[in-house]
């Protein structure tokens, strides 16, 4: 990919836009019609190009980055990652008719996007519940070809990231720092395996860190990727609220899953229900709402003898712990233990640290 840095006679069009995107006193609506109206970038930063907006002019000639453009171009090389102009036929086209895209997009993985895509957010200390409900709707969403978009954060995101690679790999994580740097730094595994797999994205150019202003930035990305945004577990003050806010802004579907009114995890995503959010209590009703031309598979029936049958009766949608099994059950510990292995085998349910289990 060539580059240069610095202004001059037909300065490289890609560093212009990179520029452009890193002068922080031009609003992104700005950027997007300056995109729209000059041809060639170069020459505004070239001085070929008649500059009427004494501001403007003054923000395209006070740029100097260069070489921070050139030294972020060796660390992006370095990563293995690439980049992705607004004026490439590869930009996400939901993405491109926002108000405020990102001119510059640095992407690593696979994946290409399209537009059957779900943001998936919500609270970053989820309930075990929580985090197992976005791992299978995300792992099912992902075996139909539907493309799971999340911002990597402990939690809700990593679990629908989680369970999308389980699947198809159809996930795209979108990162409020550069495209060399995880964060939280607890998700590494996670954060290479979507760069083998999936998709990761960012605005952010390689090196920067992931300063506090970069998410609610972030979140209009993963808005603005996704055909509906759903909400699972968000508090009161959940940044995954500014994500559907943004997504009603941008006429995407928001859709929230109802919680316990006594819970601060869920008061985030009941009171958008009753701002209008869709109440969706099961896939299909995610799939009728976004994608209807996609149709849930029928799963086939788990093979159980008697007493897997008898101990899966007693494991529900909310964790129960192995002793409130053997109580129940009235079992041996060592049977009901051997029988939780068999069904975590059959992956029809699912343990958690501390002995707890859930259905999948």
């Amino acid at each position: 990919m060539p580059w240069r840095a610095g202004p001059g006679n037909c300065m490289n069009e890609l560093t212009a836009i990179i520029a452009l995107s890193r002068i922080k006193g031009i609003n992104r609506i700005k950027k997007k019609e300056i995109i729209k109206t000059i041809d060639n970038l170069g020459d505004l930063f070239d001085g070929k190009i008649k500059i009427s907006d004494e501001s403007l002019k003054t923000q395209i000639n006070a740029f100097k980055d260069w070489k921070d453009i050139e030294k972020a171009a060796g660390k992006l090389t370095k990563s293995g990652a690439d980049i992705v102009t607004i004026r490439d036929k590869e930009y996400p086209e939901l993405l491109r008719h926002i108000p405020d895209p990102p001119l510059v997009l640095y992407k690593k993985g696979p994946l290409k996007s399209d537009s059957n895509t779900l943001a998936v957010v919500g609270s970053r200390k989820a309930t075990f519940e929580g985090m197992a409900l976005a791992e299978k709707i995300a792992n099912t969403l992902s075996s139909l070809g539907i493309t799971i978009v999340s911002g990597l954060a402990r939690g809700i995101d990593a679990s629908a990231h989680k369970g999308a690679l389980s699947e198809k790999g159809k996930t795209i994580a979108v990162l409020g720092c550069g495209i060399d740097i995880c964060y939280p730094a607890e998700n590494i595994r996670l954060f290479e395996k979507i760069g083998e797999e999936g998709l990761l994205l960012t605005e952010y150019s390689a090196g920067d860190p992931p300063v506090n202003y970069h998410f609610p930035e972030r979140n209009r990305i993963i808005a603005g990727l996704s055909k509906g945004v759903l909400v699972i577990e968000a508090s009161g003050k959940s940044g995954s609220l500014i994500t559907a806010r943004l997504g009603l802004e941008y006429a995407r579907d928001v859709m929230a899953i109802p919680g316990s009114i006594f819970s601060d995890e869920h008061k985030g995503a009941n009171a958008l229900i009753k701002q209008g959010a869709k109440l969706v209590d099961g896939i299909e009703d995610i799939l009728a709402t976004s994608f209807p031309d996609f149709t849930l598979k029928k799963q086939q029936k788990i093979e159980m003898d008697k007493d897997e049958d008898y101990v899966y009766s007693y494991i529900g949608h909310e964790r129960i712990h192995v002793d409130g099994l053997i109580d129940n059950t009235g079992m041996q510990a060592k049977q009901v233990m051997a029988i939780l292995t068999r069904l975590e085998m059959k992956e029809i349910i699912r343990g958690f640290p501390g002995g707890y289990y859930i259905r999948r």
